[in-house]
């Protein structure tokens, strides 16, 4: 294996991301999401990119253990637990396995990521 070099995330342009529609929540504003991949391990079990999400809000449905550098953005993750997390560009965070919650992006969000199994 080699490393992974992820070049300049902020600056790929909004067309490299496939785009999906999540479900919505209750009436608001849905958010776009997009995800650039990097590198998959032959047996799944690790994958890196880099991802996108426009305004809107969506339920996180990540089951893995990820973390994540943001590069672009804010937004607010709410966990089901009512615990409240505000991010924003340069901040990182890891998400134990299983960690639900409601993500609100207030503004176009990117970061980089590393999700394993």
């Amino acid at each position: 294996m080699t490393i992974v070099h992820i070049e300049q995330p902020a600056d790929l342009s909004p067309s490299a991301f496939p785009v999906r529609v999540p479900p919505p929540v209750a009436d608001l504003q849905r958010a776009t999401l997009g995800t650039f991949a990097a590198w998959a391990a032959p047996d799944g079990a690790v994958e890196t990119g880099t991802w996108e999400a426009t305004p809107g809000t969506f339920a996180r449905a990540v089951l893995d253990a990820e973390f994540c550098h943001f590069v672009r953005g804010r937004a607010t993750f709410v966990m089901e637990d009512g615990r409240r997390y505000e991010f924003r560009a340069g901040d990182a965070a890891y998400f134990p396995p299983r960690t639900r919650g409601t993500w609100t992006i207030h503004e176009a969000l990117r970061k980089t990521y590393c999700v394993w199994r």
